[in-house]
């Protein structure tokens, strides 16, 4: 897990690079999928959860959408001090690392069909002609040269 220390100037120190980064860097840590945890300079407490919503709200001002609708934001807030809350946050979580997972799965996939190199149409020419073979154990009728004779037609 990477530690960072978030300081009372409000900037934020990466302790594994010693060096201070910005939110755009923390940003692309979680897109990388690094494990962080952000923690105050003096007194160690867990800021984690602010600066990622703090990161959520800049990519929202940048223009992204939002996953986290009105609606969304409600039902929320009215869910804290509820005695369901502590089954809800981890479904809620399972549920999205479910989909999150089943992109991946679908990311890949697409990845790996459009990634095979497709034939010439010489060679796909001959896996045909090939099959056509297999199929049916006889040799493919020849190809009858073209007719270049225009008197032939008149």
């Amino acid at each position: 897990m990477r530690r960072l220390k978030k300081y009372p100037n409000r900037r934020i120190y990466d302790t594994e690079t010693s060096n201070f980064v910005a939110l755009a860097e923390i940003r692309q840590m979680i897109i990388d999928r690094e494990s962080i945890q952000i923690v105050h300079s003096k007194t160690g407490e867990d800021l984690t959860r602010s600066v990622l919503l703090q990161i959520i709200t800049e990519m929202e001002t940048e223009g992204y959408e939002s996953l986290l609708t009105n609606r969304v934001l409600e039902e929320l807030i009215r869910l804290y001090g509820n005695e369901f809350v502590a089954m809800i946050g981890p479904y809620i979580e399972q549920q999205i690392l479910q989909s999150l997972a089943m992109q991946d799965l679908v990311h890949e996939h697409l990845k790996t069909t459009f990634a095979q190199p497709y034939p010439s149409p010489d060679q796909a020419m001959k896996q045909m002609l090939e099959q056509y073979q297999k199929l049916t154990g006889q040799k493919p009728p020849a190809a009858q040269p073209p007719d270049d004779d225009p008197e032939k037609d008149a």
